[in-house]
């Protein structure tokens, strides 16, 4: 029973650290995007991110186990698809962010654990952990705390056109459960021994051809204009800190976390990354945090880590029962 808890201890530890690199990094992206956005369109951002990225995870492959593990061990068909959702993520976000707003974007991202919860129902049947909507409600609370101060700061007029509906709601909640839908096959799919650095890298190369195709369209139909091709020094450092961090290792840690706690836990983990963002951001960047992003902040937090606890005390229940079982057996 002991080698068992101290596994389940283990597994939960380590998807709780992966899951707080990713966001912490994911948090970083935030700021860094504020940046490079003034200077590259996002859909000629994303696939620079991701060719960069590419190579990264290329080359961590071919030093840690050869150039055997750069080819799919899965059929392509199914890469593909894992990559479109990839690629879908990142096109319905940014409409969604261009049609609706940043402060509607934030309030409906808050939702995030729902919109999981129910992706995650709907492709695995799997069933709600004990404890999950005690956190989803603090998370809520904790982020619609948050949002309320960055809208205080605008005036009434400013927030009601901050906050009204202007079609692209749909398109943000469509862009979580396509990632979500990702996070899921990208451990159904492949064989339980395939390293999360293969799984991230085969999908990360699989989404460049859908974002370039997703570029040449936006660029035929006139939606964005000519893309940088000279960056500067400082926005090409800045593009190569987003593609290897933010891009390329925050999601070989996404990836070992869902391994490890499953998607449900990462949906509420995902209401973290505005907290992140915004310490960063006061760290690194020179942008001080109102006081109901910080508070906001605790709140969200201490939904996550109230669903870890119930986690660890859920699994030294189930220990707990089974070997009380096996006594009553030999008994």
């Amino acid at each position: 029973m002991n080698a068992a808890a101290d596994s389940a201890g283990r597994a939960v530890w380590a998807g709780t650290l992966a899951y707080l690199a990713a966001c912490l990094l994911f948090g970083l992206n935030l700021p860094l995007s504020a940046e490079l956005l003034k200077h590259f369109d996002p859909f000629w951002l994303s696939p620079l991110r991701y060719l960069v990225s590419s190579l990264m995870l290329a080359g961590m492959l071919l030093v840690s186990v050869g150039p055997r593990q750069l080819r799919s061990p899965i059929p392509l068909w199914r890469v593909a698809v894992l990559s479109l959702c990839v690629a879908a993520f990142l096109v319905l976000y940014n409409l969604g962010l261009y049609r609706s707003g940043p402060l509607t974007v934030a309030a409906i991202s808050a939702g995030s654990p729902v919109y999981v919860a129910a992706v995650s129902r709907l492709m695995t049947g799997a069933r709600l952990e004990r404890g999950f909507w005690g956190a989803t409600v603090l998370t809520l609370l904790g982020a619609g705390i948050a949002i309320s101060g960055r809208a205080g700061g605008v005036g009434p007029e400013g927030v009601a056109a901050a906050f009204s509906l202007r079609g692209g709601e749909i398109l943000v909640v469509l862009g979580i459960c396509s990632w979500t839908a990702y996070s899921i096959l990208a451990q159904r799919w492949f064989e339980a021994s395939t390293p999360q650095l293969r799984r991230t890298f085969l999908t990360t190369v699989g989404a460049l051809p859908w974002l370039l195709l997703f570029w040449a369209a936006a660029r035929a139909i006139g939606l964005v204009g000519p893309p940088n091709l000279n960056p500067t020094a400082v926005q090409a450092a800045q593009l190569l800190v987003a593609a290897v961090f933010c891009t390329g290792l925050a999601t070989v840690a996404w990836n070992i976390g869902v391994n490890r706690l499953g998607i449900q836990t990462g949906g509420l983990w995902q209401n973290t990354v505005p907290v992140f963002a915004v310490l960063i951001s006061l760290m690194f960047f020179g942008v001080p945090p109102l006081a109901e992003q910080l508070i906001g902040g605790a709140v969200v937090l201490a939904g996550v880590m109230y669903m870890q606890w119930q986690r660890v005390r859920n699994a030294h229940a189930a220990l707990s029962m089974r070997s009380s079982e096996d006594r009553g057996g030999r008994a």
